[in-house]
């Protein structure tokens, strides 16, 4: 819908928009492992939301239809950079019960973005898809700030 509306692309760009996210979701679930393995899991996760935030402000300032692909790749893996990361994250603070805290930490995830989903409708009616993306740059600050509280968990 950003792509159509607010940057006046046909559906075949913005269908190409949505495939580089989702390719860079891929890419970014796989590098979580890797820097989580290289620095740890609660690094990885603060990293993750470290660099979301400018690449979802690139994505929501760059001008054009073909400049932000760059930046949709680029959000797509910031975005799933901590995720995998985050389920076993759970795993290991509650380890006598994986699958358990893996069903707590999606179903947590999936749940919050279900309450929040009317809150960004409404922004969308107000203020259309560019008052979203704004919105949605803001929310990875909230879970660095959250995730300064986590500690790696005792082996």
């Amino acid at each position: 819908m950003f792509w159509i509306r607010h940057l006046g692309a046909g559906k075949s760009l913005a269908g190409a928009a949505l495939a580089c996210f989702l390719v860079g979701g891929v890419s970014g679930t796989l590098l979580g492992g890797r820097i989580a393995d290289r620095v740890g899991m609660v690094r990885t996760v603060q990293f993750g939301a470290i660099v979301a935030v400018p690449a979802l402000v690139g994505l929501r300032l760059t001008p054009g239809e073909y400049p932000p692909l760059v930046f949709a790749v680029l959000a797509g893996i910031a975005l799933n950079i901590p995720f995998a990361v985050l389920v076993k994250l759970g795993q290991d603070y509650l380890p006598t019960r994986p699958g358990t805290a893996a069903g707590v930490t999606l179903g947590l995830a999936v749940s919050i973005g279900g309450l929040l989903a009317p809150v960004l409708g409404v922004a969308a009616e107000a203020w259309g898809p560019q008052g979203v993306f704004t919105i949605i740059c803001l929310i990875p600050l909230v879970a660095l700030a959250l995730g300064v509280f986590l500690t790696e968990p005792q082996k």
